[in-house]
């Protein structure tokens, strides 16, 4: 299974992964929308480099960084906004010596604003950025953001929010679906092991494969998806995360069945990982 999962989510990282830089609408985004900042502002946030109005440009020694995804949301009182970025590896090698294979993954970096501006004009205050929340990815792509669906995000009690972007990627004729997590954590925290944001692993939703079945004559043809919904984790403060599928899935040589809640499946965060793990 975790070969499976590792497979298919290296499949996510297919080019064009960049979101708009206008966040998304959500369930915890204002009421009254405040254009949040666009990509140049989060890209010059975080690596101080004019790309004059690019989403992508290069940074430093080959490494190329490129806006990913931005999510307004309220917690506790206070409007955000988060722009997530990824860059590539700096180039040391000779040609050739560099070349990206499955376990290549891209750094992810975010710079965070708050609506507290003094002005109109000013209405959103920087408030800091991260070079690095994580690494994810596959051949030095990012998992593309799937902007047909919109995040899901839930608050901790004691005032984390858990941002669940929704992913998608193709491969061999089968297209994927799932999430990318994220933890934001913005008060006290020990700086040796909690950053504001940070990455919180990937979890499959769906597939489809549509693409290669030919109709049913090469294999058959399933497709499936999955919700994903959050629940209190006993003696935990993050959720425990429940992906609780509907559809098809191949059952044996010629064979299909049909997915059901008893299919659900779990997943809790791991401390020492860092990352939520199947349960």
């Amino acid at each position: 299974m975790a070969g499976l999962l590792a497979t298919a989510l290296a499949t996510f990282a297919t080019p064009g992964g960049a979101a708009e830089p206008a966040a998304p609408k959500s369930a915890s985004a204002p009421a009254t929308a405040v254009t949040p900042p666009d990509a140049p502002t989060v890209m010059y946030a975080i690596y101080q480099i004019d790309g004059k109005g690019a989403d992508s440009y290069e940074v430093a020694n080959g490494s190329v960084a490129t806006y990913w995804f931005g999510h307004a949301f309220e917690l506790d009182g206070t409007r955000y906004f988060t722009g997530f970025t990824w860059d590539t590896r700096e180039k040391y090698g000779q040609p050739g010596e560099d070349e990206a294979g499955p376990e290549t993954q891209v750094n992810l970096a975010e710079a965070t604003f708050t609506l507290t501006g003094s002005s109109p004009e000013r209405p959103w205050q920087f408030r800091g950025m991260a070079h690095t929340i994580g690494m994810f990815g596959a051949y030095e792509r990012p998992e593309a953001v799937d902007t047909r669906r919109q995040p899901l995000d839930y608050r901790t009690p004691s005032g984390k929010l858990v941002l669940a972007v929704p992913t998608q990627g193709f491969d061999n004729g089968t297209s994927f679906e799932g999430y990318a997590l994220f933890v934001f954590n913005p008060g006290p925290r020990d700086e040796l092991k909690d950053k504001v944001w940070s990455y919180a692993g990937s979890v499959l939703t769906g597939d489809d494969n549509s693409a290669a079945c030919a109709d049913g004559d090469v294999m058959p043809c399933v497709a499936k998806t999955g919700k994903l919904t959050f629940s209190t984790q006993h003696g935990s403060d993050l959720p425990r995360l429940t992906v609780t599928p509907s559809g098809t899935e191949i059952s044996g040589p010629g064979k299909t069945r049909q997915l059901s809640a008893a299919d659900a499946v779990a997943y809790v965060f791991d401390e020492a990982a860092r990352k939520y793990a199947e349960k």
